[in-house]
């Protein structure tokens, strides 16, 4: 009899038990909240009528912090809550979603701030900034405004180092203070091939690029203006998104070693031509010496165009046979 009486007093306590457990509220081990706290319901799955309770603020939008198990177990048991540490933790995550601020804005206002109280630098649109971390982490409220202001930074004009305190949004005093890291150094945009070109192709417009490099990189023999690249060709094989240097640029061949061409003298309102024979490769401005293949004398002159030479020098023009525009030899 007593054995019975213990069996059914023995189901009765496993019922109430598992009853007990199906209504207690379950622990999570990591939460995330958008708003400035942490609250019960943030953290128990059936936390009830005590889910608004708050019990810890929580982190600075896009960052993260823990709470204890004992600061959450005296929340709950002063709140009704049951609850079982079944995993043993010692502490909860809690993230706090934000949206992020760009890092081309944090970089602007950086660059900004350091070009106001570093005079001799560049503007500050010409200041490269690099994050240690890669990127500046800044992040605000999905409700607030997307913005960020310099609240102090520190700027070592030796290394380009700097640190600096931001505040996100801007100007908002009540924000948590972000520290960010990084270098600083001026920057110079110059022209650059965007295609492979080989000697005899003659640069385009639509052949340049537009770079962003250090300004230690660009000596006084690197090309940094579109007059110093358009129209020239390359004296050797020239690759895309190099430096080029002044030297490996030269004007185009528009005279060929061999090939005819028109010798020009023009004198007053009268302009002669005779027919020639290149004797050396020639660009624009160069001065070459040219074969009269009438008089099989060799002149000089200067190239004026595609096979068109104009010869200057007096001795030079009695030489040639000229004859008038209008009866092309």
């Amino acid at each position: 009899m007593m054995t019975r009486t213990f069996s059914r007093f023995a189901a009765i306590a496993a019922f109430v038990l598992a009853a007990s457990a199906a209504h207690a509220a379950e622990l999570r081990s990591a939460v995330t909240v958008s708003g400035e706290t942490v609250t019960l319901g943030d953290i128990f799955d059936n936390a009830g009528k005590a889910a608004n309770v708050v019990v810890a603020n929580a982190p600075a939008p896009g960052l993260r912090s823990e709470i204890s198990i004992s600061r959450i177990s005296l929340a709950a048991r002063r709140n009704g809550i049951e609850w079982r540490n079944d995993a043993g933790l010692s502490h909860i995550v809690v993230a706090r979603s934000g949206v992020a601020v760009p890092d081309e804005e944090v970089a602007s206002v950086i660059a900004g701030a350091i070009g106001a109280q570093s005079t001799g630098l560049p503007s500050s649109s010409q200041l490269q900034i690099d994050f240690t971390n890669g990127t500046a982490g800044v992040q605000v409220a999905g409700d607030a405004e997307i913005s960020v202001s310099v609240e102090q930074i520190a700027f070592n004009r030796r290394n380009g180092n700097f640190t600096a305190i931001l505040r996100a949004p801007a100007g908002d005093m009540l924000s948590p203070a972000h520290r960010v890291t990084g270098r600083a150094y001026p920057v110079t945009d110059v022209p650059v091939l965007n295609r492979d070109m080989r000697p005899g192709d003659t640069v385009r417009h639509t052949d340049i690029d537009w770079i962003r490099v250090p300004a230690s990189r660009v000596g006084q023999n690197v090309i940094t203006s579109l007059d110093q690249l358009l129209g020239m060709s390359p004296r050797y094989q020239a690759r895309a998104g190099e430096l080029l240097r002044l030297a490996d640029m030269v004007p185009p061949v528009v005279v060929q070693k061999g090939a005819q061409v028109d010798m020009l003298l023009t004198s007053g309102a009268l302009t002669l031509i005779a027919r020639g024979r290149a004797l050396e490769n020639g660009a624009v401005g160069d001065v070459i010496n040219v074969l009269n293949t009438r008089s099989n004398r060799t002149l000089r002159g200067v190239v004026d165009g595609p096979n068109s030479i104009r010869i200057d020098t007096p001795g030079s023009a009695r030489a040639v046979s000229a004859t008038p525009q209008s009866n092309n030899s």
